[in-house]
């Protein structure tokens, strides 16, 4: 980067296009994040050029560029790339680790509501993750059950110290979970000591770019109890990302970095938000990248998941309904449920080959 910032020297500060649309740090830009990890140093004199080109000033010791909103030639590389991969996916050699009998069982009493509580047992797979504060042990993320062993949430929920994992629970001030008339109470929660995390080699505090991580608790979840079971992801015959669909559903105790908003577990349905129009929607603000997505922005739904919880939906896994996740929750508004802007979140579907590197018998 000094070899950079030595060669560039700042110019019009103003991103037009065809120069761009916003000026950003270079490493918070799709295209020039891509363009510098193929080149070596010292840099390419076309690569060099492009830079200067584009050059709005600098954010520290790094140049700034003019950034296309999004970049289509860079999100259609990583859609072929991601084609590519789909045979590699199947024939990997931990592709049994997930489960795919046993996973996202949609429960007979669930009902879609939006911002409601959710049904005892209705989403199985959450998980609680479990800090060390000033105040004693604190739930500050959520996360999934992918298998008996790991955690999928999101990498900026892994930076502090963690001390556990709870699963099976629905109502965190409560010992024993039971529905209203207590014709059914739900098994006891599972504690879980952490034994190793793993936070994607990419992942870039600033823009919560590959905003992913994995947990691998002390011992396996016992899968035998009907308030614990994993989440499917989108392997074997599952679409990457549905055609056509327009809406997902979130679940969560509004876990956020700042506390809780809910003791009890709850839900809400989403509408995406296509990426481009998204990037619109927080122009001078971030920029989005290709491997994110984009949904909610009604006045309550973005309060309901978790940082680092799920975002799903139902599609058939070898022709029976599951609940499918497709995206960690990343970041939104500061102000939770502000009206118009949605939450962003990391595109499960293009991380699959990472989770299957990454995960262990």
């Amino acid at each position: 980067m000094n070899e950079l910032y030595f060669l560039l020297h700042t110019l019009d500060p103003i991103c037009k296009p065809p120069r761009g649309d916003v000026c950003v740090d270079i490493y918070e830009c799709p295209f020039f994040e891509s363009l510098l990890e193929k080149t070596g140093l010292p840099r390419p004199h076309h690569v060099i050029k492009e830079i200067r080109n584009k050059q709005c000033g600098f954010v520290g010791k790094n140049p700034a560029v003019c950034c296309s909103k999004i970049n289509t030639s860079h999100d259609k590389e990583l859609k072929e790339e991601t084609t590519n991969e789909i045979e590699d996916k199947i024939q990997h050699k931990n592709i049994d680790l997930l489960p795919t009998e046993n996973c996202g069982p949609i429960s007979l009493n669930s009902r879609i509501i939006h911002g409601k509580e959710a049904v005892l047992g209705e989403f199985p797979w959450m998980a609680l993750i479990v800090y060390s504060t000033n105040n004693g042990p604190d739930f500050l993320c959520g996360g999934t059950l992918i298998s008996d062993k790991y955690i999928l949430t999101a990498a900026h929920c892994v930076l502090k110290t963690i001390i556990g994992v709870r699963l099976g629970e629905h109502d965190i001030l409560t010992t024993k979970d039971c529905n209203e008339d207590n014709s059914y109470c739900a098994p006891p929660v599972q504690d879980f000591y952490i034994e190793t995390i793993e936070v994607h080699s990419k992942y870039n505090k600033s823009t919560d770019h590959h905003d992913i991580a994995l947990i691998r608790i002390s011992k396996p979840a016992d899968l035998s109890y009907e308030n614990v079971r994993p989440i499917c992801l989108p392997i074997w015959d599952v679409p990457s990302l549905p055609i056509g669909a327009k809406f997902m559903t979130v679940s969560g105790w509004g876990m956020t970095e700042a506390g809780h908003k809910s003791s009890i577990l709850k839900k809400a349905t989403l509408p995406l938000i296509p990426i481009e129009q998204c990037q619109n929607i927080f122009e001078g603000h971030a920029v989005l990248f290709p491997n994110q997505m984009c949904a909610g922005g009604k006045k309550e739904d973005s309060c309901n998941g978790d940082s680092g919880g799920p975002l799903s939906m139902i599609v058939p896994v070898r022709g029976v309904p599951r609940y499918v996740q497709y995206g960690v929750v990343s970041y939104g508004p500061k102000n939770c449920g502000t009206l118009g802007m949605p939450g962003i979140y990391t595109r499960v579907d293009l991380y699959i080959e990472w989770i299957l590197d990454k995960i262990k018998p």
